[in-house]
């Protein structure tokens, strides 16, 4: 599996245009600053209206319980939280990705 790192503070419309130029499998997003509910379901939003939904998104980060509900009402996939494993992680990300191994 081929990881590109975007760097830190991207927008979600950097995000987003990187996903689709490099044709990539999943989007997984690291958000620690709490503005998770402005930049994941805009993430979303922006997928979906370059038809690109297919992608499935993926976070961790500091996110309340209700958060995490409401943004896997809005289709990401997974949310990882602070202790999550890295192998849970890479599971999930493959998984996701529609790779076993």
């Amino acid at each position: 599996m081929e990881v590109i790192y975007a760097g830190l503070r991207q927008t979600p419309e950097a995000i987003v245009q990187a996903a689709i130029e490099e044709d990539v499998d999943l989007v997984g997003v690291s958000i620690l600053s709490g503005a998770h509910m402005a930049l994941i379901p805009r993430i979303v939003q922006l997928l979906k209206k370059e038809k690109a939904s297919d992608i499935p998104v993926f976070a961790g980060g500091i996110i309340p319980d209700e958060d995490v509900r409401r943004l896997k009402k809005l289709g990401v996939r997974a949310i990882f939280g602070p202790g999550a494993s890295l192998e849970e992680i890479v599971t999930t990300a493959r998984t996701l990705a529609g790779r076993s191994t």
